[in-house]
C-alpha cells in the first residue's frame, strides 16, 4: 500500500513539472532536458554550473567551440593564430546574426569578451582573464588578445562560456536586470547568435527554448529539435522516473547507482562517456596530523582503488593511477602520458608498508580524525570503505556528512577558519578540469597559488620546486617541454601524496529511444543542434 501511494504521489509530482512550456502552441519536435537544478541566470557570465551551461550554450555560442572529444575548433572565428606565447590572433565570421536577425559586429564581440573583465558584472568567470593585458580589435574582422604573461592555458578559455557574445544592445537596455526572470518578461531575454532562443523562464520549474530561425550557420538548417524544455528535477528517483516513462529524452547527470535502471527499461538507454573528473581522498596538509607526510604515506597504502572501483563505483568509473587526471586530459604528447601513467605506480598497497609509515610519524598508534563526504550514495559507500581500511593500523575515522553545495564551499577556500586553515581533516571531494588541457587537474589543485580563502588548492598543499615545475610549464607553449616539466612535479606530488586518486568517473547520459543520434556529448560542451530524432 505505501508503494502504490508512493507511485501516486511521483506521478503527480511529474505531471506537475511538465504542465508549463511544453503546451499545444509550440509546433515541431519537442526534446524535453531534466536539470539537476534551476539555472543561475541567462548569461553567459554567470555560466559555471551544469544547468546554466547546458542551457546557455543552446542560446549564445563562443569565439571557439570544446567537441565532445575535448579538442577544440573555430566557431564564432573562422580561424585563430598564436603569434608568440603572449599574442593571439582571432578572425572572425562576418556572416552571422543574432537571433533577432540583426547582424553581429565586432563592437558587439569586443563588449562581451570585456564585460567579463569588467569588476562590476562580477562574472563567475572572470578569473579566467586574469592575465589578459588588452582584448583589441585589430582588423575589420580581427581581435588580438595580448597576455601579460604567458599562459598555455589560453587557448582553452574561448572554447569556454567566457567566450561566448551576447547582443550589446540587449544588455545595456536591461542594465542590471539582464539575464534575470524580470527580463525574459520585459522582453530583454539574452539574445545570442546560438540555434535557440529563449521563450521563457518559470524560475525553479522550467526554462523553454524555441528554434532560432535565422540561425547563421545554415548546415544547421535540418535541425531536428525545434523546441527545448529544461526541466527542474532535483530528487534523482523522480527524474529517472521521468525519464524511463516518457517525459524526459535526455539526463545528462544520470546517478551511477541508476545506471542498470534506465539501461534495463525498455525505450531508454544510457552512454557511459571518459571525462575529466577524478574522485579523490584530500588531506588538510595544513593541519595535524595530515602534516605529516609518513601519515599521508600510510593511508595511501591502504587504499584498495581497484576493490572500491569494482565493488562501489562499477561501470560509472574505473579505478584511478598514482595521478589526478585519466586519459581524456592526455590532450597532447599522448604517448607520453600512457607511458608515464603506467610506470608511476604511487605509494604501494601494502598493510606492511602501511605500518612502517606510521611507525615512522609522529602518530605511531594511530589516531583519531574526520572523513567529510556528501549525501551521494556511491561518495558515502567509497568513505564507508575508506574507513574500514584504515581501521586496520588504529586510525579511526568517523564520517562528516555534509550537503554537496557545504562540500563545494570547502573545496574551493570558502569555509576557512580563524587561524587561516580550511575546515577539514580529510575530505572526498570530486574535481572536474575548467579545460581540455593536462594541467587542467593539476595546477589548480597544487599550486600554492591557489591556497587560501577561494583559492583551489583543496588539500592546501604547498612545494616551491612544484611551484616552479608549474610556472615553467605555463609558460611555455610546446607541448613536450609541458609535459615533461608536469610528469616532474607528478613524481613529487605523488611521493608527498597530499591526495589519493580514488577513480576517474565516466560522464553518465540517459536517454530516450526517440533519440537517434548526437548524445555523445561533454556535460561542458553539450549541443543539442547536434541531436536526431528519429521520425
Amino acid at each position: 500500500m505505501k508503494k502504490f501511494f508512493a507511485a501516486i504521489i511521483a506521478a503527480v509530482v511529474i505531471m506537475t513539472l511538465f504542465a508549463g512550456c511544453g503546451s499545444a502552441e509550440s509546433s515541431g519536435k519537442t526534446l524535453n532536458v531534466a536539470l539537476i537544478s534551476d539555472i543561475t541566470a541567462l548569461d553567459p557570465a554567470f555560466a559555471y554550473d551544469g544547468p546554466t551551461i547546458s542551457t546557455m550554450l543552446q542560446v549564445t555560442e563562443g569565439i571557439l567551440r570544446l567537441n565532445a572529444d575535448g579538442t577544440i575548433s573555430p566557431q564564432l572565428a573562422k580561424d585563430w593564430e598564436i603569434v608568440d606565447d603572449r599574442t593571439y590572433v582571432y578572425n572572425i565570421r562576418d556572416d552571422v546574426c543574432f537571433s533577432d536577425g540583426t547582424p553581429m559586429t565586432m563592437e558587439d564581440v569586443i563588449f562581451s569578451l570585456n564585460r567579463y573583465r569588467d569588476e562590476s558584472v562580477a562574472s563567475y568567470l572572470a578569473w579566467m582573464y586574469d592575465n589578459v593585458e588588452s582584448i583589441e580589435q585589430t582588423g575589420d574582422w580581427q581581435l588580438t588578445v595580448k597576455l601579460l604573461e604567458p599562459d598555455a592555458t589560453w587557448q582553452y578559455v574561448f572554447s569556454t562560456a567566457a567566450g561566448h557574445v551576447i547582443k550589446k544592445e540587449t544588455c545595456e537596455k536591461a542594465g542590471d536586470a539582464f539575464g534575470t526572470p524580470a527580463a525574459v518578461l520585459d522582453g530583454l531575454a539574452t539574445v545570442g547568435t546560438g540555434p535557440y532562443k529563449i521563450k521563457s523562464w518559470s524560475v525553479g520549474t522550467e526554462i523553454c527554448l524555441e528554434k532560432n530561425e535565422n540561425y547563421w550557420d545554415k548546415s544547421y538548417s535540418d535541425t531536428d529539435v525545434d523546441n527545448i524544455n529544461f526541466t527542474v528535477i532535483s530528487d534523482d528517483t523522480t527524474r529517472i522516473q521521468a525519464l524511463t516513462n516518457g517525459q524526459i529524452d535526455l539526463d545528462t547527470m544520470l546517478p551511477a547507482e541508476l545506471i542498470g535502471t534506465v539501461r534495463d527499461n525498455e525505450g531508454t538507454d544510457v552512454l557511459l562517456k571518459d571525462s575529466t573528473n577524478f574522485i579523490m581522498l584530500a588531506f588538510n596538509c595544513e593541519v595535524a596530523p595530515f602534516n605529516d607526510v609518513n601519515v599521508r604515506r600510510a593511508i595511501a597504502s591502504l587504499i584498495d582503488k581497484k576493490a572500491i572501483a569494482d565493488g562501489i563505483v562499477g561501470e560509472a568509473g574505473e579505478a584511478a593511477t598514482a595521478l589526478p587526471m585519466g586519459k581524456m586530459l592526455y590532450t597532447a604528447e599522448r604517448e607520453s602520458w600512457e607511458a608515464y601513467a603506467e610506470s608511476q605506480k604511487g605509494i604501494e598497497l601494502s598493510l606492511e608498508n602501511a605500518k612502517n609509515y606510521l611507525a615512522q610519524s609522529a602518530y605511531p598508534d594511530g589516531f583519531e580524525c574526520s572523513l567529510m563526504v556528501d549525501g551521494q550514495n556511491m561518495n558515502t559507500a567509497i568513505a564507508t570503505e575508506i574507513q574500514s581500511e584504515l581501521s586496520q593500523i588504529g586510525i579511526k575515522v568517523s564520517i562528516d556528512k555534509v550537503s554537496q553545495d557545504e562540500l563545494v564551499n570547502c573545496e574551493f577556500g570558502g569555509d576557512i577558519r580563524a587561524d587561516g586553515t580550511r575546515n577539514f581533516e580529510m575530505g572526498l571531494f570530486e574535481w572536474e578540469s575548467d579545460y581540455s588541457d593536462m594541467s587542467g587537474n593539476i595546477n589548480g589543485i597544487f599550486y600554492s597559488g591557489f591556497l587560501g580563502e577561494g583559492g583551489s588548492n583543496v588539500p592546501s598543499y604547498s612545494n616551491p620546486e612544484v611551484d616552479a615545475l608549474l610556472e615553467q610549464q605555463l609558460a611555455s607553449i610546446d607541448p613536450a617541454e609541458r609535459t615533461r616539466l608536469l610528469q616532474q612535479a607528478l613524481d613529487i606530488i605523488t611521493d608527498e601524496v597530499p591526495i589519493v586518486p580514488i577513480a576517474y568517473t565516466y560522464y553518465k547520459i540517459g536517454y530516450s529511444d526517440r533519440i537517434e543520434s548526437g548524445v555523445d556529448i561533454l556535460t561542458w560542451a553539450f549541443y543539442i543542434k547536434d541531436i536526431k530524432l528519429k521520425n
